[in-house]
């Protein structure tokens, strides 16, 4: 409430995958229309390195310090990444499930096991503004992924898939061309002669691929533009649009907890 009264103040969130350039372009391309009506929105975000029993109560497994586990860890950034690309707002929690598959681990101390507060993964079904459909997946028990955040968004007119762990790349799907022309295109999202999205401040051509820490120096670039009184790549994440997430994060515990489905007009 503070910083929406305050005039003349900016606030920033670090949600810093808005800013791989490939997650970005998918904003562009919907912005401008090329996916037509959104249907469906698949995200996830999947990690594996719970699974191990052995690992000692960190403070990432405490409810009264995490808050929350994947769920909130996790499911935060699918959540952000679904609303800006497809600038829509989540309207409807229709169904969720929450769990803690280990429920103890051991204490940093060795002095026993303690109880694990938080839960170990959460998946739910959601309802946009535009009418289409999403489901959303955070886990750190999906044996094999590393950080395996991915997207995927159909539309009448086309569809995008993104790959956190192919960072570079975006899959495209034109609807529009004639049938023997359609199929998934990879798009090497690298090209400042092509206007995509940050690739002007690396380097001299296509195909030279960027990191995860990048993806920091973009956000910290757009944050500077704004104070510097200029506009960003994208439109940066603020205090309002992490508030938008809490509410879906805290919507989807509640539909998992009492097992029905809950509006995000009644979540404040």
């Amino acid at each position: 409430a503070a910083a929406k009264v305050a005039e003349k103040q900016h606030t920033f969130v670090w949600y810093n995958y808005r800013r791989c350039p490939a997650v970005a372009l998918a904003h562009r391309l919907v912005k401008e229309g090329r996916l037509g009506r959104i249907f469906h929105v698949r995200a996830a975000y999947l990690q594996s390195w719970a699974t191990d029993p052995s690992i000692p109560l960190v403070w990432r497994f405490l409810g009264e310090v995490a808050g929350s586990g994947a769920h909130g860890d996790l499911n935060a950034h699918v959540i952000d990444m679904a609303r800006f690309i497809t600038g829509e707002a989540i309207t409807e929690v229709t169904g969720a499930i929450e769990e803690t598959f280990i429920k103890q681990r051991p204490m940093p101390d060795g002095s026993g096991k303690g109880d694990v507060g938080v839960d170990d993964a959460v998946l739910f079904l959601a309802r946009l503004a535009g009418g289409g459909v999403a489901s959303f997946e955070a886990t750190r028990f999906s044996t094999g992924d590393k950080n395996r955040n991915r997207i995927e968004v159909h539309g009448e007119k086309g569809a995008v898939r993104f790959d956190f762990e192919r960072m570079n790349e975006l899959k495209w799907y034109d609807a529009t061309l004639d049938r023997p022309g359609q199929g998934w295109a990879t798009i090497n999202v690298t090209r400042a002669d092509s206007g995509d999205p940050y690739a002007e401040a690396y380097w001299p051509a296509g195909g030279h691929i960027i990191g995860y820490v990048d993806t920091f120096m973009n956000m910290t670039a757009d944050i500077m533009k704004v104070l510097g009184g200029e506009q960003p790549t994208v439109p940066l994440p603020d205090f309002a649009d992490a508030y938008e997430t809490q509410k879906v994060l805290h919507a989807a515990l509640l539909a998992a907890r009492e097992r029905g489905p809950v509006k995000l007009s009644d979540v404040g």
